[in-house]
């Protein structure tokens, strides 16, 4: 459960939050009230009205025909998350935009994005962010657990064990606190089936259980419309197993000064980290010429040394220390083999 402590530390996020409202209300008529209930009411039903336009981080997957990483209308578990806390307090997410990540909207409400942490608001622009990648910032938490300690604290959404349970598994999740040899049996629990449920399905899941990693009965993938899910997902588990043995064989694993790193060029195993860090310690991926990512399951990246090995060669950009990562429109200039020369 989320600790009461960190609502009360939370003023000025909500603050800020507060401020996105206070903005956009034409007049302050609109929230006077004879009683302070009728005006925490108003000021509800203000930001419910006038938080109308959002933007979201996209995922970057890779793109066979074109062959490159291209951006996707669809978000992550943290993404997904903070949305449907929104949409649990009510407020309408529909006019929603799909951003690479680190960028963002001006004038809009942008969601685990922006390269920013906690609550944001830029009152000359209009521009909020709810975010946790500022550059420096290391404290375990996510755009999900940000928006609920906000929405709880502003009065708008009632804090609840289910809820704290769902934004507690996010959290974790976004911070890789899970054993990486889960996803060998991640067909049989909610950890695993977690990419493909619906907000809704994940508050219905915590309602009923207290842990994600708890194995579900033939009854409970029927409850939750998980059998297909689960079929799926034993087949994805197979597959890419098989694919890392080969891999192995292949003798496309390097030794580096973070340990074993797999060099997963042109997406060749399809789910990356998930498979890697069940055998290995780290993970470039690599669409040569254009992007790549590298991150590890337990070390901190040494962004001064990189930058120092690399020196004017060096591109991307080294988030929270747990990733490093180029998708800009330039073309990539490192090659593979500088690269895994920079990691030692």
């Amino acid at each position: 459960m989320l600790e009461k402590k960190s609502f009360e530390d939370n003023f000025e996020h909500s603050r800020n939050a507060a401020q996105i409202t206070l903005d956009k209300v034409s007049s302050w008529e609109e929230l006077n009230a004879a009683t302070v209930e009728e005006g925490n009411e108003k000021f509800s039903q203000k930001t419910k009205e006038l938080w109308n336009e959002f933007a979201v981080s996209g995922v970057l997957a890779y793109d066979k025909e074109k062959g490159e990483r291209v951006l996707k209308p669809f978000t992550d578990l943290d993404g997904n998350s903070a949305l449907g806390i929104l949409n649990q307090a009510g407020i309408d997410t529909s006019n929603l935009s799909f951003v690479k990540p680190g960028e963002s909207i001006e004038s809009a409400i942008n969601l685990d994005t922006g390269d920013k942490f906690g609550v944001v608001y830029n009152e000359d622009t209009y521009t909020a962010y709810f975010d946790h990648h500022e550059k420096g910032k290391k404290e375990v938490t996510s755009t999900a657990e940000v928006m609920y300690k906000t929405m709880v604290d502003l009065g708008i959404l009632e804090q609840s064990e289910e809820m704290d349970r769902v934004v507690d598994f996010v959290t974790k999740i976004d911070n890789r606190k899970f054993p990486p040899e889960e996803f060998l049996r991640s067909a049989k629990t909610i950890l695993g089936l977690q990419r493909g449920l619906k907000f809704e399905q994940l508050l219905a899941y915590f309602k009923d259980h207290e842990s994600p990693t708890e194995e579900l009965s033939p009854e409970e993938f029927e409850k939750y419309g998980l059998k297909e899910a689960a079929e799926k997902q034993q087949k994805v588990v197979d597959e890419a197993m098989e694919t890392l043995q080969r891999m192995e064989e292949e003798e496309k694993i390097v030794q580096t000064s973070y340990g074993s790193v797999v060099i997963n060029e042109n997406n060749e195993l399809k789910v990356g980290s998930s498979a890697a860090y069940v055998k290995h310690d780290g993970i470039l991926n690599l669409t040569p010429g254009k992007s790549f990512a590298i991150t590890f399951k337990d070390k901190d990246i040494d962004e001064a040394t990189i930058k120092e090995k690399l020196g004017d060669k060096f591109q991307g950009k080294i988030i929270r220390g747990k990733m490093w990562i180029y998708n800009d429109d330039k073309s990539l200039n490192l090659t593979k083999e500088e690269l895994i020369e920079a990691l030692g």
